[in-house]
């Protein structure tokens, strides 16, 4: 997960299509992207052609896929490439704060942002117009990426209200559709000889000795609960007693209620991730506060406040027994990258990988709402519910 420290004022970025840079940006996305950064050699697929139809006929198709790596969107763009769908893509405002140059290229492939710390009604309603227009939407309902494509993560309702608005402004009999997609992927065999080269870096970066003769997972276990408790240690004083799932969630609630306690609860806000995004859009607004500034010392301790909410979403994102349950090869090579994101900034892609991109079937939301299996108002809930339901069936299931 990227820290997200930033006092910038948000500036809407509107997709912005240009025909011409397209056919260079798909280019660079396979061969870039897909091959050279993340190492992705094998991408099979399934269920595509039904987007594809859908999509052909004018229909709103708004496809959500689960949020396990930072090659989630190029995956997309490539399923947009094979099937000559022009998909737009609503992104984080961070992802395009780091240069003007990929902003624009973003903006020129169909990207636009949105601030997922408060109320952007630019980026809804540009949702909501593509979707109207019958251009094919991609948003990640479970908002951040969490490094375990193994187990969702609680999807955000965002999704599904976007989705029943376009719905209700369809004309001459077209249908509004939820698409979930499920993105697994798949190590191959060679990338266990880079286990021990990388934990030895990952255990000299917090002044450990490298232990390159103990077993891999117990490595993992050890430096994630010795990562741990540097945390607790910073933020609470001491490192916390008892299992690691526990003390994850001991951390995450403890951040979250001093900082709560700081700058107030919002009570719609239920999940961690909830809480996480209404303390930050409550601490930026004062930090942007032009008519009341926030003093020097002030704006040191809301800087801290946004740490101190970060490490709490950083807790939350960590399953304590996703690798002890399962210690798979997939799941020992996702843990790893997941500390290495979190010690060095991103995570490694040393040696080739293989995804699987499968599309369930859509879920026809102009017929539930006109049948009643989804109400006309409050429709978001049981419709995310769904969207879960057939999300987690498309994942893994361990052996």
């Amino acid at each position: 997960m990227r820290r997200l420290r930033t006092d910038l004022p948000y500036t809407f970025r509107p997709p912005q299509g240009r025909g011409w840079f397209r056919p260079l940006g798909l280019w660079a996305n396979e061969r870039v992207f897909l091959r050279r950064k993340y190492r992705l050699e094998g991408i099979s697929e399934a269920g595509m052609e039904q987007v594809e139809a859908l999509v052909k006929k004018g229909d709103a198709v708004l496809l959500a896929p689960n949020h396990a790596d930072h090659s989630d969107p190029h995956l997309m763009i490539e399923m947009g490439r094979r099937h000559a769908l022009p998909l737009h893509f609503m992104a984080a405002r961070e992802v395009f704060e780091g240069s003007p140059a990929a902003a624009w290229a973003l903006q020129s492939m169909g990207v636009f942002s949105v601030d997922r710390d408060g109320p952007d009604l630019s980026a809804i309603k540009t949702a909501i117009g593509l979707l109207e227009a019958g251009t094919p939407l991609v948003i990640y309902p479970e908002g951040e990426i969490y490094h375990h494509h193994e187990r969702l993560d609680p999807l955000m309702e965002g999704v599904a209200s976007i989705l029943l608005k376009a719905a209700g402004r369809l004309k001459d009999g077209r249908r509004a559709w939820l698409v979930p997609v499920g993105i697994c992927f798949q190590h191959r065999p060679e990338v266990e000889a880079t286990f021990g080269e990388r934990l030895s870096k990952l255990e000299d970066r917090i002044g450990w000795t490298p232990r390159p003769a103990m077993a891999v997972d117990d490595r993992i276990i050890r430096l994630g609960t010795g990562v741990l408790a540097l945390k607790e240690t910073e933020f609470l004083g001491e490192a916390g007693q008892g299992g690691i799932q526990s003390r994850l969630e001991v951390l995450c609630e403890r951040l979250l209620s001093a900082t709560e306690e700081k700058h107030g609860r919002d009570p719609r806000a239920t999940t961690a991730p909830e809480r996480v995004r209404a303390l930050r859009y409550r601490i930026r607004r004062r930090l942007l506060d032009a008519e009341n500034p926030a003093s020097t010392t002030e704006r040191v301790t809301l800087l801290d406040d946004l740490d101190a909410v970060f490490t709490a979403l950083q807790s939350h994102s960590y399953i304590g027994d996703y690798l002890l349950s399962h210690p798979s090869l997939d799941r020992r090579a996702e843990t790893l990258m997941k500390l290495e994101e979190d010690l060095f900034g991103f995570p490694t892609y040393p040696t080739p990988r293989d995804a699987t991109v499968t599309a369930a079937d859509p879920i026809p939301v102009s017929d539930f709402l006109e049948n009643g299996t989804l109400p006309s108002k409050g429709g978001a809930a049981p419709l995310t519910a769904m969207l879960e339901e057939k999300l987690t069936a498309l994942l893994p299931v361990p052996e």
